[in-house]
């Protein structure tokens, strides 16, 4: 490709002037397939060869890439969105129709939305995108499978397993107050500033709760509590890292007082970024796999195969661990880059278990478990919302961190056989119906191209304090957005919903 050759040959150089381009190749529309299965008709996205121009070149068509985009246009800024996917939406991808199940639909990407997330509800109504409460009853148990043995209870009378004794209840409490002590300190939009900052990025998070509490039940706990989206993650996460991630998304106060249900979207969470795709009238190309940006305070290339974009400025949305595998001229700051590469992704295989019925509520289950061993040591109720007529059951489970890494590289029957056998178990007497689903679905997100990991990028000891303020910080005429960006709900949908308000706002400000 010609400008692939331009870009590698100049490596180095500067970009001096602006240099602004009309189409100078021909241009297909092209009606996108998102996900596995179509999710909607039509989505203004097209693919496009040859030299484009804009006032703003945005990386990236998840939630951030396009909320900010459409501010933009809100604005009158032009922009133009490029996706190296064939479809919009990033880490949000919705399955449906399911084949043979026509009114049917999964997540497998993100999924919930929780109290107080603002934003993503105030959007989601905006654009008539609706949402449901997974039906459940209040006096159902859940299951708990520990040491071999399973335990059924009612979390709303009790709210930890029968076999908790007094010090382990006590233990799990009292980490919680010392937690939210810790974290009351931590300032949100710069963590590394706490006044314990150096201190708490020197510990992990299991090594202070290996320090502090003695109940191991009780460390299990805080430990998925408070790391909530990141604790899949393939290394340890400081401690700083995860009194922010638990201020920022609200995970011990959700999972420990909760506020409220959390609800899901009828129809697919992958049905906001599709509809704010379409509200953006062929400036999303997909298909675009940005591979150089040239860069200075006057302005930006972005090089794609095929296609080339000039603008005043860029948003890049990409994952940090992403955004580092962009050929940048001249390249970034050592300390962005040194972020960048290391910030790793968790690793999480998300599968779904497809049933004529919701089985479990024979036995009054809520279809929720728990277990400290095993492939997947979290199930939910993941079915669609009550009919007439009445919808299949449907139970999701996690593969995470290192039974994640340990199960990928095996063939999917080897998957499905091993996490059929574990429903088996988990569901007793009702074991020969969990083992035996009508369809079985399952995404691997460490092996996805262009995630390679879920559900976010985390922060490892010493990152935060060394390297934290390259985050958000602007290079030239480059911004940088994602969830992983943003102070408030960080690593959740709403946190890429207020990342790409706030990189819009920046941008405007610059323009």
């Amino acid at each position: 490709m010609k400008e692939k050759a331009r870009f590698l040959e100049n490596n180095g150089s500067r970009l001096h002037r602006r240099r602004f381009f009309t189409l100078a190749g021909a241009a297909a529309g092209a009606v996108t397939q998102f996900g596995p299965s179509p999710v909607s008709a039509q989505c203004a996205a097209s693919t496009a060869i040859g030299e484009r121009s804009c006032d703003v070149v945005i990386i990236g068509a998840g939630l951030s890439g396009l909320v900010a985009a459409t501010q933009l246009k809100q604005q009158g800024v032009d922009v133009i969105v490029l996706e190296a996917r064939k479809r919009v939406g990033g880490r949000l991808l919705t399955v449906f129709p399911i084949p043979s199940m026509p009114n049917v639909f999964i997540d497998h990407g993100g999924q919930w939305i929780s109290p107080h997330q603002d934003h993503l509800m105030a959007l989601a109504n905006k654009l008539n995108v609706l949402m449901f409460q997974t039906p459940v009853a209040d006096n159902s148990l859940n299951i708990d499978f520990h040491n071999g043995t399973i335990s059924r209870y009612n979390p709303k009378i009790e709210p930890y397993p029968p076999y908790w004794t007094q010090p382990d209840r006590k233990g799990a409490e009292d980490g919680v107050k010392a937690l939210k002590m810790m974290y009351d300190d931590v300032p949100l939009a710069a963590p590394w500033a706490a006044p314990h900052a150096d201190q708490w990025d020197d510990k992990t998070l299991v090594g202070w709760l290996a320090a502090n509490v003695t109940s191991e039940l009780a460390r299990a706990l805080l430990l998925r509590g408070v790391t909530g989206v990141f604790n899949s993650s393939p290394g340890p996460l400081s401690l700083l890292a995860a009194l922010f991630v638990a201020k920022s998304a609200q995970d011990l106060i959700r999972h420990f007082d909760p506020t409220g249900p959390d609800m899901r979207f009828i129809g697919g969470a992958q049905q906001i970024p599709i509809k704010l795709a379409q509200g953006l009238s062929g400036r999303v190309i997909t298909g675009a796999y940005v591979y150089g940006i040239e860069h200075s305070t006057d302005g930006v290339t972005a090089y794609a195969s095929g296609l080339t974009v000039q603008a005043r400025r860029a948003i890049i949305t990409l994952p940090p661990a992403l955004a580092c595998r962009i050929r940048y001229d001249p390249p970034l700051p050592a300390a962005r880059d040194h972020l960048t590469e290391s910030t790793p992704m968790g690793w999480v295989i998300k599968v779904h278990c497809i049933y004529s019925t919701r089985f479990w509520r024979q036995d009054n289950l809520s279809g929720t478990v728990a277990s400290d061993t095993g492939a997947i040591r979290v199930v939910v109720d993941n079915s669609p919302p009550p009919g007439p007529p009445e919808p299949p059951g449907i139970l999701v489970a996690f593969i995470e961190g290192e039974e994640a890494r340990r199960l990928a590289p095996l063939p999917k029957s080897e998957r499905q056989k091993e996490v059929l056998k574990e429903l088996g178990t988990y569901f007793g007497d009702l074991g020969p119906q969990a083992a035996n689903p009508k369809l079985y679905l399952e995404k691997n997100w460490g092996d996805d191209a262009f995630a390679r990991g879920a559900y976010g990028g985390y922060w490892t000891q010493g990152l935060w304090t060394t390297y934290g303020p390259e985050l958000r910080a602007p290079i030239d005429s480059l911004h940088w957005a994602g969830t992983e960006t943003s102070p408030d709900w960080n690593g959740k949908m709403e946190g890429a919903v207020q990342s790409g308000l706030n990189a819009a706002a920046e941008v405007l400000a610059a323009l």
